[in-house]
């Protein structure tokens, strides 16, 4: 084709507003596009994301019921560990020859580490 003939499809289309529909096309995809991301993030999020967040938050009431849990746990045992050596002393008053005939039992090395170390020791020592 002549260059004459180019020279006035381009004079057309520039006239007639063709570059401006492509460049219209152009954007309008573009913004498309973007609307479209827009909306996979939001799925993702309501699908992906949010049950995540939930099973952490569940996760994390678990955890502090368990902390919770642990905090008593500890203190029943130091009660219960304090109460044994009170009847200790008490069985040692009243029959001196009774931790001959019945030696306390000693503490379980599994259980060493939950127990306050020099509260051990001192307590194993009598």
């Amino acid at each position: 084709m002549p260059p004459e003939f180019w020279t006035a499809a381009i004079t057309a289309l520039v006239g007639s507003g063709g570059v401006g529909a492509i460049i219209g096309a152009v954007s309008s995809r573009r913004k498309d596009t973007a609307q479209i991301a827009a909306q996979a993030c939001d799925i993702l999020t309501d699908s992906v994301i949010k049950p995540l967040r939930e099973q952490v938050d569940d996760q994390e009431e678990q955890i502090e019921h368990l902390e919770r849990q642990q905090r008593k746990y500890f203190a029943l045992t130091a009660y219960t560990r304090s109460l044994f050596h009170w009847l200790q002393e008490f069985c040692e008053i009243t029959d001196p020859a009774f931790m001959a005939r019945h030696p306390k039992p000693g503490l379980p090395d599994e259980l060493r580490a939950d127990i306050a170390p020099e509260t051990v020791a001192a307590r194993d020592a009598g």
